[in-house]
């Protein structure tokens, strides 16, 4: 009898997300070879895109293996197989990606090494052995040297580099690690190196000296543990801590407390700075501190310098107070006794990332750079929605028709520096996803530079101009990461920071919203109390201690030694005066706590005095707290302020005092809960950053995003849709 004849079609599977940088090409290609399927894939601004012939059954069958299999960096958020017109395909091949006007692709963060490749990098019989640019489909930079799209060689700053003879034939080879690997090369036609060698950064190293390395997202200074007070003087930094890099997990071992967690992502794919509990202090590395920021080597440059000196090194960003990180090669000239660079041009400058854990094994993002951004979202809006962000501790957002992009940390507005990198990063992104804003969102404040760029921008392009309010920002952006926003039970927000723009021009930052059925309303804070010198308040926090003393007549003795006689007069005449701004600021709240308890009067770097004010706490544990009465929608924070004086003075240990503020916060929460009649309850704000604090609290946090301001961007995109939805 005759076999039944295989009916062939042709068919098209489009598939969209983070496709494109993490291999995906190469694996459809693997899974058409071992299934036997003609056709071919290629890359696109909206994607990759699969051409192949089949029956119905082998279709279905591929198409289920790729999208259930996906390579391990990959993220796909649509996908779709639709019959097309019959091509009579003899091969599988992986076509050159074609240009568009507009794109939906998720961009890649850059992959830290992989284990595979930092065995190459110390055998001796391979080809790339110390070979300082080794990568493959799994490793290496991605957004950082993007230009233009789709994700080919020739649209990144690789592209004047050919690949050798060797490179190309595992570039072609499909069952190559390198397979269609863009930024394949080896010591033969790899990246040109300028500088000294490794072994005159070791000797410099050795030396005392500080050798300026370009790393993934900009120039790093390194140096010898022993030689903190030397970085201190050149990067003008007193008490502010740095990170650590160590060649191995083992050697952090030996000065860190590490968990599972920790170590899993220090030696994950994004390899951020990881703020782990210390063994004993560390005052040339933390001061006053009980952690210490470690990192392991993330590029296989670092891995050489790292391995070759044996030895924990400090790692800090090259830039000055306040400005961002160098990443343009002539910037880097003369600012150490060595610079170490290469010809591989960063496109997309951006600082490492940072987060820590709490007891509980939570993760809390604290700085958003390096292997975490660009965050995505995964929500259906109108394409074309430009959200500014925030002042400090800035990023911006941009919508595509089902995702949020939300940029890497940029860093603090208020020198041009800064300001000029975000208007630079902004463009550039814009350019590169060929975006044209439709909608502008901005924060309320008017005198912020993002806000008169926002409002700018929306002059020049007639786009439309909205304002959001920056802790209603806060809040839509957990509750936009926690699937919430079409919750139909009414949550509950704790929005905790240190200032804000109010819509009573106030300075808000003790708040609780509650959000139903698409509402959000502000519904209690903290009572108010002097901003006192406006800005400057932020950063001393004797001056929080003042103004909260203010209802306490003859117990300023307590913060007296803070303050000169001139000052302690000024200050008093401007507190028995008008003082027109007030603030709700827990942040600020904390700061006067940490005054009263003697910790530090002024902070040399941002959050200085809760962070040395949480260190105090070591392993004290109590059940004992301040009351916090709620009357109306006020939050009385004097019984916590007396209660903290009074057990100073009866000279209770001022670990045993923080904790208890800390508990006395958990316990308001509590109180909220049941005061507002809701269950579920979600935090953000800076406070959150705080793994003690955020370990005591139960409800929704920050997962993709950090609780500081660099969600806020997210957040106004959250606000607007609930505005118009």
């Amino acid at each position: 009898m005759a076999g039944i004849k295989k009916i062939v079609n042709s068919y098209h599977i489009h598939i969209s997300g983070r496709v494109q940088g993490v291999g995906f090409r190469p694996f459809v290609a693997r899974v058409a070879k071992d299934l036997h399927i003609l056709g071919a894939v290629s890359n696109s601004p909206d994607g990759v895109h699969i051409a192949f012939n089949a029956s119905a059954g082998e279709a279905a069958h591929f198409y289920n293996t790729i999208i259930s299999q996906p390579p391990v960096h990959a993220l796909i958020t649509h996908h779709h197989m639709r019959p097309a017109p019959l091509f009579p395909f003899t091969t599988f091949t992986i076509l050159p990606g074609t240009a568009a006007s507009a794109t939906s692709l998720l961009l890649t963060p850059d992959i830290a090494l992989c284990d595979t490749c930092r065995r190459e990098l110390n055998n001796t019989s391979n080809r790339r052995y110390q070979y300082a640019f080794t990568t493959c489909t799994n490793c290496g930079p991605r957004y950082s040297i993007i230009r233009a799209l789709p994700y080919e060689r020739e649209n990144t700053s690789m592209s004047h580099l050919q690949q050798c003879e060797d490179c190309n034939e595992e570039y072609l080879n499909s069952a190559d690690r390198r397979f269609h690997s863009e930024t394949n090369s080896c010591p033969e036609c790899g990246v040109p190196v300028s500088g000294p060698s490794l072994q005159e950064v070791d000797d410099c190293l050795r030396k005392g000296g500080i050798v300026a390395v370009k790393g993934i997202g900009g120039y790093l200074l390194l140096c010898d543990v022993s030689q903190s007070s030397v970085m201190r003087t050149k990067k003008n930094r007193p008490q502010k801590p740095f990170a650590v890099l160590y060649p191995t997990l083992e050697q952090a071992a030996e000065d860190v407390y590490l968990t599972a967690q920790e170590s899993l992502e220090l030696l994950g794919p994004v390899a951020p700075v990881v703020l782990c509990k210390l063994k004993k202090p560390a005052e040339g590395l933390a001061p006053g501190l009980d952690r210490l920021g470690v990192i392991l080597p993330y590029s296989p440059l670092l891995q050489l310098i790292s391995s070759r000196y044996g030895k924990p090194l400090i790692a800090t960003s090259a830039n000055g107070h306040g400005v961002p990180i160098i990443y343009k090669d002539e910037d880097a000239v003369g600012i150490a006794d060595l610079v170490l660079s290469f010809d591989r041009e960063i496109v997309f400058p951006q600082d490492d990332s940072v987060i820590c854990f709490t007891s509980k094994g939570r993760r809390i993002i604290l700085r958003g750079g390096r292997g975490l951004a660009p965050v995505y979202l995964h929500k259906h809006s109108r394409d074309g929605i430009l959200a500014m962000g925030a002042e400090l501790k800035s990023t911006f957002a941009l919508t595509g028709e089902d995702y949020w992009l939300i940029s890497q940390y940029l860093g603090s507005h208020g020198t041009l520096e800064t300001e000029e990198r975000f208007e630079e990063t902004l463009n550039n992104l814009l350019q590169l996803l060929h975006k044209r804003p439709v909608q502008i969102l901005t924060d309320m404040h008017p005198g912020y530079f993002v806000s008169r760029l926002g409002k700018q921008m929306a002059g020049v392009s007639g786009a439309t101009l909205t304002t959001i309010q920056h802790h209603k920002a806060h809040f839509g952006a957990v509750l936009a990461e926690n699937n919430l926003l079409q919750q139909r039970h009414p949550v509950l927000g704790i929005i905790w920071d240190g200032a804000g723009y109010g819509e009573d021009e106030q300075i808000w930052g003790g708040e609780v919203f509650v959000y139903k059925e698409g509402q959000m309303k502000r519904v209690g804070h903290l009572d108010y109390f002097p901003q006192l010198m406006g800005d400057k308040m932020n950063k001393e926090p004797r001056l929080s201690a003042l103004a909260l003393l203010q209802n306490f007549p003859g117990r300023h003795g307590i913060i007296r030694h803070y303050f000169t006689d001139q000052e302690w007069r000024y200050y008093h005449q401007l507190l028995h005066g008008h003082i027109a701004l007030k603030t709700s600021s827990m942040g600020r709240l904390l700061d006067g706590v940490a005054a009263i308890l003697g910790v530090t009067g002024i902070n040399t770097y941002e959050g200085e005095a809760v962070m040395k004010m949480e260190a105090c706490i070591g392993d004290v544990v109590t059940h004992t707290y301040y009351d916090m009465p709620i009357y109306g929608d006020l939050i009385q924070w004097r019984p916590l302020i007396l209660g903290v004086m009074d057990d100073v003075e009866r000279g209770m240990d001022k670990g045993e005092i923080a904790y208890k503020v800390y508990y006395s916060l958990a316990n308001l929460v509590t109180k909220l809960k049941r005061h507002f009649q809701t269950e579920k309850v979600a935090f953000s704000g800076g406070v959150f950053q705080s793994p003690l604090l955020s370990g005591m609290m139960q409800g929704h946090f920050h997962r993709m995003l950090s609780p500081n301001d660099e969600c806020i961007a997210a957040g106004q995109l959250a606000c607007f849709s609930i505005q118009n939805d």
